[in-house]
């Protein structure tokens, strides 16, 4: 399942928004260089989160709503309900072949109603345990495949992971996506899973192998190995170093975390005649930058839409230098209204391929400079101050615009006159 769109209404900082996304073979993309990335872009607080939350509701309402989930202050202010309408486009995956000739465009519509203090989540799509949706109760099913990864996303000790008791405290279809509404969800350790792959079906567990690799960036290959006689952690060479998953750097953790997680969830559902690299769903990252290091930014998105070409990616970012991996049809940009709330915008600025400052200084960011506020005031006072006369202050400003040292006596007479 792919979104096509999502339209938005009375959801927190939404008054009303629509977004059309990418996603593989939609037919009017034209040539993108990551035809299945989407990137939310703006300020904190501006709805980027909001917008993940609305893909995750929309898109698994009929079983969110049966796993516990209880809404907390979705509905904006003043408002009694919300809506989200999701155009969605439905593959063999979804269907198979009992319901063949379903039509694969269909239209979700999810409402959270107040009743007093409580929200209330209600799907009006008319879905039920019959036809083709039957398949989102089932736990084994590929069909309708949507996962989710808050921005405290961790992974927990492979040692103290339970599956059993996690299937007692959500459903594995909202467990996917849970992130995005519970801080701290534990992602899956890939030791809990992967090593059970190895024995039962090696041929899977050859392209989990191969997929973690091309997906991790240069000078660091996962082992396939683990520690303490095979009963550890998974091993990963950094530099020609082994270490084990859990003394990685922070950075490590949060990609290899996730991306892991995923694989074991695209994993359960998959059929044995499949290809994992053919699975399609729709995945969704909150901050795909977390941690990360500025080298590693600039070709995740790339290295995520080659690597799994058939899944959809909404992910959310402050960085200029994941944005500038991508085009402006992939960029959607969350911006305040006077009316206090936030708008959806595609800018036709194009910042492929542009470095971080200009993409700063750009309509994206909407920064006036980059440099640090103290100093921007002592170039402003240089500059009041240089004029005929003053060859020292004129000299002064023009080392500190080169970014040289600035002699202290230029500095002195920059200062202004304390008030009398």
């Amino acid at each position: 399942m792919y979104v096509q769109q999502i339209d938005i209404q009375n959801l927190r900082v939404f008054e009303a928004a629509s977004l059309r996304l990418q996603y593989p073979g939609r037919p009017d993309a034209g040539p993108l260089h990551q035809p299945n990335i989407n990137l939310l872009l703006g300020n904190n607080g501006a709805g980027k989160t909001t917008v993940l939350k609305a893909l995750a509701l929309s898109t698994l309402a009929p079983v969110i709503d049966k796993s516990g989930f209880l809404p907390y202050h979705l509905i904006r202010s003043q408002q009694e309900r919300a809506r989200i309408t999701a155009k969605v486009l439905l593959h063999r995956q979804d269907l198979g072949q009992d319901f063949a000739s379903f039509p694969t465009e269909q239209t979700l519509t999810t409402e959270i109603v107040r009743q007093e203090d409580l929200e209330i989540l209600v799907s009006q799509t008319g879905l039920s345990t019959e036809g083709p949706w039957s398949k989102m109760f089932s736990n084994s099913s590929p069909a309708f495949l949507v996962v989710a990864y808050g921005a405290t996303r961790r992974v927990q000790d492979a040692q103290g992971y339970n599956p059993e008791e996690q299937a007692k405290r959500r459903f594995l279809r909202y467990q996917r996506v849970a992130g995005l509404f519970e801080p701290h969800i534990a992602l899956t350790p890939l030791a809990s899973w992967l090593p059970r792959f190895q024995t039962e079906n090696p041929g899977r567990y050859k392209q989990v192998c191969i997929l973690i690799n091309k997906l991790l960036p240069q000078g660091s290959r996962f082992s396939g190995h683990r520690e303490g006689e095979g009963q550890g952690d998974y091993l990963y060479s950094l530099n020609g170093t082994e270490v084990p998953f859990a003394a990685l750097s922070d950075g490590y953790r949060a990609y290899i975390g996730w991306i892991a997680d995923l694989l074991f969830h695209v994993c359960m559902g998959c059929p044995n005649s499949t290809k994992l690299v053919e699975s399609k769903g729709l995945v969704l990252v909150d901050e795909i930058d977390l941690n990360i290091h500025p080298e590693w930014q600039r070709t995740a998105c790339s290295t995520i839409s080659r690597v799994l070409p058939n899944l959809q990616f909404v992910f959310s970012t402050h960085s200029p230098i994941v944005a500038g991996s991508l085009e402006k049809e992939n960029i959607f940009v969350m911006a305040a209204e006077p009316s206090g709330g936030s708008a959806v915008r595609q800018l036709e600025e194009q910042v492929y391929g542009l470095d971080a400052e200009q993409i700063l200084l750009s309509s994206y960011f909407n920064l006036e400079t980059t440099r640090a506020p103290g100093y921007v005031d002592e170039l402003q006072e240089l500059s009041r101050q240089a004029g005929p006369g003053k060859p020292e202050i004129a000299l002064a400003l023009m080392q500190k615009l080169a970014g040289s040292p600035v002699s202290t006596a230029a500095l002195k007479k920059t200062k202004p006159s304390e008030p009398v």
